[in-house]
């Protein structure tokens, strides 16, 4: 089973963000994916300071190792290191379109990828 990694925005509408991605997971899971997401891991959180924001990227380049892509759904700071981390180690890394233009038009921006 392939393991994607979910990188989606957590700040400033929590609410939306985590919505979207269940959303998000449940179309992937539906598809025959596993979908890892740090949204659901960290949901408890409804605000972050810099040391716990650190901690939490730390494990999501933790977790982004043990996948096989990153499919990302935002252009926050963290989508972008999350990418960058993905990238440097060899990963595929997908850029999702937004949910209205509909996210089965992935983009493959890095790596080599499997007729979808």
């Amino acid at each position: 089973m392939i393991k994607v990694f979910i990188s989606h925005p957590l700040t400033g509408n929590f609410a939306v963000n985590r919505a979207s991605a269940d959303r998000i997971c449940r179309r992937l899971a539906k598809q025959g994916l596993l979908p890892i997401s740090p949204l659901h891991l960290f949901s408890f959180y409804d605000s972050e300071d810099h040391a716990t924001r650190e901690a939490i990227l730390q494990v999501c380049f933790r977790l982004i190792d043990l996948c096989d892509e990153v499919w990302v759904y935002g252009d926050s700071e963290g989508c972008r290191l999350e990418a960058e981390h993905a990238k440097r180690t060899g990963k595929i890394v997908r850029r999702a379109g937004t949910e209205r233009e509909g996210w089965e038009r992935l983009i493959n921006i890095c790596g080599e990828a499997d007729s979808e």
